[in-house]
């Protein structure tokens, strides 16, 4: 039963699902009770389900979710993996059910969190707006996290962000952060400029816990000391298709001849060479050091 749970997969799928639900509660309980907006695919949903409902047509923000995530998985699908499609996809139909269902009962006046922005009597709290857009934004970035950092994702730009990323050489962050921003300029004119001075602070927020959480397209260098150089070379580059650079050691404490294999990796990945590290030879020795930048040829792996 535990050993099932330890497969990569089910650890992905579960990661998945906990992401996604604490992203819905974000957008749901925190950033809708605020009339804040979220990033992304779900954020432009709002800002269409905002825009039309002032002109007295009310539309679920889930059905332009689903609608604008459709192209974006075709491009996944072709330009990323079919695996990280899949899990998108699924995330995307979760997030559809999951918002709608929270929708459902905050029409029916069930939100938890109302009392952070109104007391008792029903008037309106001092500093309740600037709490629900930290809070909102913490839960983004939490749920998000999550979801990539277990090797799935949200959908929407995640998508977009992956395939960029991986073949068009741009910053992950960057491509996200520009699209929020767009957002955050549209949502003054939407709504007001107020409305969009909090949503800037609930994305730095997002922002700030999201790259405490996710690392997947930061780089380390792994090193890792052996005894058993070739049957540890073999095992990584049949694994992985990175590059690996070898060269002999000593251990200073046993004065035994040993071998320091080096290479770089997608931080994603380094869970996935220690373990196999391990199995080759359960006494070697294995360091992470953070990568600020790599120049030269470097095989940039999708999640799979």
């Amino acid at each position: 039963m535990f050993a099932f749970f330890k497969k990569r997969n089910v650890h992905v799928v579960m990661g998945m699902i906990i992401g996604t639900i604490i992203y819905c509660i974000s957008v749901v309980w925190f950033l809708d009770l605020g009339e804040f907006y979220a990033g992304g695919v779900t954020g432009v949903s709002q800002l269409i389900s905002v825009s039309l409902s002032k002109l007295g047509i009310n539309i679920s923000k889930t059905i332009f979710i689903s609608l604008l995530n459709i192209p974006l998985f075709v491009i996944g699908w072709k330009g990323v993996s079919k695996r990280f499609a899949v899990l998108s996809l699924a995330s995307v139909l979760l997030q559809v059910v999951t918002i709608a269902s929270l929708e459902y009962f905050a029409r029916q006046g069930f939100n938890p969190f109302l009392i952070i922005i109104q007391n008792p009597d029903a008037s309106p709290k001092q500093g309740g707006m600037i709490t629900l857009s930290i809070l909102g934004g913490l839960l983004c970035g939490v749920g998000s996290g999550i979801s990539l950092r277990a090797g799935a994702s949200t959908g929407g730009m995640d998508i977009i962000s992956q395939y960029v990323s991986f073949k068009k050489n741009i910053s992950f962050a960057k491509f996200s952060l520009l699209v929020d921003l767009g957002i955050i300029v549209v949502s003054g004119f939407v709504g007001s400029v107020e409305i969009a001075a909090y949503t800037v602070i609930r994305l730095i927020i997002t922002v700030l816990v999201l790259d405490r959480i996710h690392t997947v397209y930061n780089y380390l260098r792994v090193e890792i000391v052996t005894t058993e150089k070739e049957a540890m070379r073999l095992a990584l580059i049949s694994r992985f298709n990175h590059g690996i650079t070898i060269f002999p050691a000593v251990g200073g404490f046993s004065n035994q001849e040993k071998w320091v294999l080096q290479t770089v990796v997608s931080s994603y990945e380094a869970e996935e060479y220690k373990n196999l590290a391990m199995e080759i030879d359960s006494k070697s020795f294995i360091t992470y050091t953070s990568v600020k930048q790599i120049y030269g040829f470097f095989n940039r792996n999708v999640i799979t």
